[in-house]
């Protein structure tokens, strides 16, 4: 049996993760009065099948390693900056591209927004803190245990939009979720930005040494940004074009800079 799942690690680690999340998940979606309480369960199914089928396999090792990334914070400062500000920077550029489109940019504008900047910004610090708090859940299994399966595989694009279409599909108990974000929006927009996200996760990932931490943190903050959208900009997600558009942007540029490498470096050819 150990055999057969080491041989076999990711595809265990997928069917494992869709089963710990999407029981709990499709459980509070559909029965919400009764099973309300387990949808933030399902959050912890991508860590708990990678801890599992890494024990299964490495045994304490391979659990040691994947939950040591989580502490490595020492990275060049400039990744600091990218975790943090890329999906401000992401999200403002999406407005103002929206604005300047819909003729509805002013200086009137800004300046009420300015007006309300404590408010803004200490909305997107509690959104990015709770979202911080539970988005390992998530990570140890997408980045900490299958991007590098893949990457080992495939071209690190072609890795990354595996994950990335997975990762979209594993989040389909929140389409039907009363209130959620994915609620609000088409799964067909939400797979594509999933997909644009995954490569500049990947390229952070890499990027950073495959430092959890930082990927934890970019998760949390690009969640805040896309809350904090729909709470103060919502013309925004009714017309998701303009976010998708600057995401290709962005991705474009990784991919250049990065000659579509997106900065990984087989350890094992190195």
């Amino acid at each position: 049996m150990r055999a057969l799942i080491r041989n076999n690690s990711l595809i265990c680690f997928f069917v494992l993760a869709f089963i710990f999340s999407w029981v709990p998940g499709f459980s509070a979606a559909l029965l919400p009065e009764k099973y309300g309480g387990l949808a933030f369960l399902s959050t912890f199914g991508p860590a708990l099948s990678a801890l599992l089928v890494a024990g299964i396999v490495d045994g304490a090792d391979g659990i040691k390693k994947l939950l040591q990334s989580l502490f490595q914070w020492r990275v060049k400062w400039t990744w600091y900056l990218v975790v943090l500000g890329g999906p401000t920077v992401m999200m403002v550029s999406a407005i103002l591209l929206y604005s300047l489109w819909n003729h509805s940019f002013s200086f009137q504008n800004i300046g009420d927004w300015l007006l309300h900047f404590p408010e803004h910004v200490t909305a997107l610090v509690l959104v990015f803190l709770f979202m911080f708090a539970a988005i390992w859940g998530e990570e140890i299994g997408w980045r900490g245990f299958a991007l590098p399966g893949l990457q080992q595989a495939y071209h690190p694009l072609l890795a990354s939009l595996i994950l990335g279409a997975v990762w979209a599909v594993w989040h389909l108990p929140l389409f039907f979720t009363r209130g959620s974000v994915q609620s609000q929006m088409g799964f067909a927009y939400f797979l594509f930005a999933t997909l644009g996200y995954s490569i500049l996760y990947s390229w952070i990932y890499n990027g950073t040494g495959e430092s959890l931490l930082m990927m934890c943190m970019l998760h949390a903050a690009n969640n805040a940004t896309v809350t904090y959208t729909m709470l103060f900009f919502a013309p925004l997600t009714r017309e998701p074009i303009f976010s998708l558009l600057v995401l290709a942007l962005f991705n474009g540029i990784v991919i250049v800079i990065s000659k579509s490498t997106l900065l990984y470096r087989n350890k094992e050819t190195a």
